[in-house]
């Protein structure tokens, strides 16, 4: 049987003080046997046995006026507020514990209002760009002949680090653009604004030019 946490506050609530001590041992040991979900495949022979006197179905589901446990469709006994009281009022489908817990109570067709499944946003998922998506996004910040040449370099070296920025991964990549093109210029590489049309000017320029002349 795993670990769980245990009601120390239990004594002090009224309906768990009026029970006589029989029925206080099935609450306990109930509670105990119950699975990750707070359900009990019942065996109140069995309990008799362990708690050392006569207890029955009638017993348990009487407790507090029938708010403390009830009878599933297939027989089962469900304790109420078991789950919230383990695992909090939110299950992530993302662990593997709650998961296991948010598929029995499915099986069981367990309706509990404190439970919220919350939904995976997929838009926050960090989606890694491609090198098309990343250059057109560098030539917004640099000329469009650097925007080819450091897309690549941004593209291969996020790749080699497995979209990690530092031991995190990456959430925003269009703000690591932002500091990649920041880095540039702390560095010195600093982002050219001359035209491809300006460059072919120079060099043809430089082709008609005497070698003496250079």
């Amino acid at each position: 049987m795993a670990k769980r946490f245990t009601d120390s506050l239990i004594w002090e609530k009224e309906w768990f003080m009026n029970l006589p001590p029989r029925v206080k041992c099935l609450v306990k040991y109930v509670r105990d046997k119950c699975d990750c979900a707070g359900i009990w495949y019942p065996n109140f022979k069995l309990a008799s046995v362990y708690i050392g006197d006569q207890v029955t179905e009638q017993d348990l589901l009487e407790i507090d006026n029938g708010k403390q446990f009830k009878k599933l469709e297939d027989g089962k006994i469900y304790c109420v507020d078991f789950i919230q009281f383990q695992y909090g009022s939110n299950l992530n489908p993302a662990s593997p514990v709650h998961r296991k817990i948010l598929s029995i109570i499915d099986k069981h067709k367990i309706k509990q209002k404190q439970i919220v499944k919350p939904t995976i946003d997929k838009e926050k998922r960090f989606v890694k760009p491609t090198l098309d998506e990343l250059t057109e996004h560098f030539k917004t910040k640099i000329n469009e002949q650097q925007a080819t040449i450091e897309a690549e370099k941004f593209f291969n070296y996020y790749e080699s680090v497995s979209w990690k920025v530092g031991k995190n991964k990456m959430k925003n990549w269009k703000a690591a653009v932002v500091n990649w093109v920041g880095r540039m210029k702390t560095f010195g590489v600093k982002p050219t604004t001359i035209s491809i049309d300006e460059i072919q000017m120079k060099l043809e320029s430089i082709g008609n030019t005497k070698y003496s002349d250079l």
